[in-house]
């Protein structure tokens, strides 16, 4: 009888530690399928504490700061659902697009737990190419490269005249305005400084297109020593 009490006693003490909370995820990932660039994609990822104990949320974070990521509550009851609001801006982004937000937990079997948003961003005003890269130049050489600039919106494009993040840069436009369906060329001129290791730096066009405020074109090249 005094053995069969002991062990009753035991099991009283150990059984608080036997609880544990555990993550049950609704769907972990999400294809947006396709999106015109500069549009916002929003989604409700949901997951459940289907444990006997509570489920504390260490952390939300995401892969970039183009996807926002807002947690429900960061304390879920057992049996409770918590939710994870995300917002993904595809401005700056083309083409096939993953990102990535990751949950940590005191669910000592998932800790770690991810969420997918996928998709395609199409370009109405699009950049060919998207970036320059004239490879390695000599010191005080001078380059052109031009980038056409096209328009398969529904709507009439007013381009402001380029702008240089670096005075070695230099850009123009052949005109400002772009009916739907029509390109332009951006004509860029880099002069390499005679002691200069690395030239790089931005062009950037203002428009009128409300989805892409600003088309941001990156040159870079080396210098050759």
């Amino acid at each position: 009888m005094r053995g069969l009490f002991i062990v009753l006693v035991l099991l009283l003490i150990a059984a608080p530690a036997w609880a544990a909370p555990r993550v049950k995820v609704e769907s972990s990932s999400y294809d947006f399928g396709e999106v015109v660039q500069g549009d916002k994609v929003e989604y409700l990822f949901r997951f459940r504490n289907v444990g006997d104990d509570v489920l504390v949320i260490d952390s939300v974070h995401s892969s970039c700061g183009c996807t926002a990521a807002l947690l429900s509550a960061k304390r879920i009851a057992p049996g409770d659902t918590g939710e994870i609001r995300t917002n993904f801006d595809s401005s700056n982004f083309r083409d096939a697009v993953t990102k990535t937000i990751t949950m940590t937990t005191n669910d000592p079997e998932n800790s770690t737990v991810r969420f997918q948003l996928q998709g395609q961003v199409i370009q109405e005003l699009s950049l060919t190419p998207a970036r320059i890269g004239f490879g390695t130049l000599a010191p005080g050489a001078k380059v052109e490269e031009t980038v056409i600039i096209k328009n398969t919106s529904g709507e009439t494009v007013t381009l402001d005249p380029p702008r240089t993040t670096n005075p070695n840069l230099q850009a123009s436009l052949e005109k400002t305005s772009l009916e739907p369906g029509q390109q332009v060329a951006l004509s860029i001129t880099a002069q390499v400084p005679l002691d200069a290791k690395r030239l790089s730096g931005y062009v950037m066009v203002d428009t009128s297109y409300a989805k892409v405020s600003t088309l941001r074109l990156s040159v870079s090249a080396s210098v050759s020593q």
